[in-house]
């Protein structure tokens, strides 16, 4: 294929981010391909699942195990037995999901012991705690009839050695006859051989800390003399990797929802550390002074409904999210799990702070009145890895009290196409856009590339004001905001302006709110009803105009939630749009 120069160039303007170890394994993974090919499918070295492992605390669970098959990411129940691990028609990230075997994570221990089923309130399928057997007739069908193919791929392998750990410990419940599975030990053997010769170093990111989280999590889990390798060599390397892609506590990706899951990960990963005899003492504290980072940064981009921004690839609702952070605690204090939120982390995410900021993350919250105000930055944080960062540099998000009222797109594909240009592009967020066309801030392409970037400006952060600046890729002029509470008036202030002003672009404000939300017209702007029945306004001069009809937005993957969108050009002088909840006599009579 002949690339053109706009492409040659665009591709420059990627690759020239990379890191030189990275950039070599693309070239390599491009020349051979998805690794798919095991070497071997089955390995002796694993011995089983250790003693001081059992209870090991699940992890997330991706989909559900019906009586017809698994449930996953909103779409109709496939069986695997009956359909093959490879479906034609399917996206990558479903049939990768189907790898990960995610649906083990869901099966509770007090269910399995009885052989019972409850019924799952998130499910309109079947119970979440399906019985064993289930489960362990899906992983040994995998077994024998996925012997190559997308399942290999580090990625699955590594969340599917996850969840199988988690298997061992359930089989282990039912007592010793069943405790060593020797087709599934032999498997995962195999799998952790054939995943430390494909580490994703051409990926990064947090492909590369799932990767090592497994190899790890395994390393500690188990018994055997493969165990014992792994530990040595791949444990310290998952400490090393997590302290390199943490910024303020926060996953370099700066992607709320992936670093929910990461931070899960990680815990487990203490979890077994801290019981596994010989583990260095210095390695257990370098992984609980990160994990403590991690939680610490959550109520930056937290509402107080306990969930994330819907920054980047974000979404509401996954497994791993602040309010579920919580794993288990031990009966010994001196052992207690720093998974468990304390009472002021769930204070943080619930609001009780007036102020929780990340700088080093580029993420900042301010609770005014009963408004939660939560600003991005727009940090690209880690510059070789940026497949989840969106053009919502300077975007704000909103709640009153614990209900949303400004809301970003959200995600709902990752499939090259209109939907995910849509979810990426800045007129998509709570921002402005600036150049003819609504211009985006980076020059994103494909489904996850991004080539030229912003550059930001000085970031100023007190009590009352927040205040930032972007300048696009292709701007001709600096796009600034500033948040400003006005506590006498009981009102949040957000001005925007462009610099130079004598020759500014055409530029367009745009705030996206739930489509749920009631909107009136008033002068000067619009008058909001949330479900709930609380009232504000939001006004400016000129007025905001609204889209006639909704525009996309999604909750999750497959999970739509078109949004109302109000937006106007931005005046030379700039625009100060004024949020106020109405009280009592303030409220129109209906």
């Amino acid at each position: 294929m002949t690339l053109g120069l706009g492409e040659l160039g665009r591709t420059w303007r990627t690759v020239r981010h990379l890191q030189a170890r990275q950039l070599a394994a693309q070239l390599v993974h491009r020349a051979r391909g998805p690794a798919r090919r095991p070497r071997q499918r089955t390995a002796d070295g694993l011995e089983g699942l250790a003693a001081h492992a059992r209870g090991w605390p699940a992890p997330i669970a991706d989909g559900e195990l019906t009586a017809d098959g698994v449930a996953m990411l909103s779409r109709p129940v496939h069986d695997p037995r009956a359909g093959g691990w490879e479906p034609s028609g399917r996206d990558a990230l479903w049939t990768y999901t189907l790898h990960y075997h995610g649906w083990i994570g869901a099966i509770q221990a007090g269910a399995i012991q009885a052989g019972a089923t409850q019924p799952s309130a998130a499910s309109k399928h079947a119970p979440a705690s399906a019985p064993l057997g289930s489960a362990l007739a899906l992983a040994r069908h995998w077994i024998d009839a996925h012997p190559r193919g997308v399942g290999w791929e580090p990625y699955p392998c590594s969340m599917r050695a996850l969840q199988w750990l988690h298997l061992l410990d359930r089989v282990g419940a039912l007592g010793a006859d069943h405790a060593r599975d020797l087709a599934l030990l032999r498997s995962l053997a195999a799998q952790l051989l054939h995943l430390e010769r494909n580490l994703e170093h051409h990926l990064g990111g947090n492909h590369l800390w799932t990767n090592l989280a497994a190899l790890a999590s395994a390393s500690l889990a188990l018994d055997g003399p493969l165990a014992d390798r792994l530990r040595a060599r791949w444990l310290p390397a998952f400490a090393r990797v997590a302290d390199q892609q943490l910024r303020g506590g926060m996953h370099g990706e700066r992607t709320p929802s992936y670093h929910c899951l990461l931070a899960h990960q990680l815990g487990g990963v203490l979890w077994l550390a801290r019981r596994r005899p010989g583990v260095a003492r210095s390695l257990t504290r370098a992984l609980t002074r990160q994990l403590t980072a991690m939680l610490d940064a959550l109520p930056s981009f937290c509402h107080p409904d306990g969930d994330v921004a819907l920054w980047g690839d974000s979404q509401r609702g996954a497994r791993a999210r602040p309010e579920t952070l919580v794993i288990g605690t031990s009966s010994d204090p001196r052992d207690s799990f720093e998974f468990e939120l304390s009472r002021a982390r769930v204070a943080a995410l619930q609001g009780a702070a007036r102020r929780h900021d990340a700088p080093l993350a580029g993420c900042y919250r301010r609770r005014w009145g009963g408004w939660t105000a939560l600003l991005n930055s727009g940090a690209l944080g880690l510059p070789h890895q940026v497949g989840h960062i969106h053009g919502d540099a300077l975007s704000l998000e909103l709640s009153l009290g614990r209900e949303r009222v400004l809301v970003d797109a959200g995600v709902g594909t990752y499939t090259r196409g209109e939907a995910r240009d849509y979810a990426r592009a800045t007129r998509a967020h709570n921002t402005v856009t600036v150049g003819p066309g609504d211009g985006d801030q980076h020059e994103l392409w494909a489904s996850h590339r991004i080539g030229a970037r912003a550059r930001l400006g000085e970031f100023t952060a007190d009590e009352l004001r927040l205040r930032g600046a972007v300048l696009g890729a292709f701007a001709s002029a600096w796009h600034h905001r500033e948040l400003r509470w006005d506590a006498t008036r009981a009102e949040l202030r957000v001005r925007d302006w462009l610099e130079p002003r004598a020759s500014a672009p055409p530029a367009t404000v745009r705030y996206h709110l739930p489509g749920e939300l009631e909107l009136q017209p008033r002068p000067h702007g619009w008058r909001a009803r949330t479900t709930s029945g609380r009232e504000f306004t939001i006004t400016s001069d000129p007025p905001l105009r609204r889209e006639r009809a909704r525009v996309p937005g999604w909750l999750g993957f497959n999970r739509p939630a078109p949004r109302w969108c109000l937006l106007g050009p931005l005046p030379p002088g700039g625009l100060e749009v004024v949020f106020r909840e109405l009280h009592g006599r303030d409220k129109p009579v209906s």
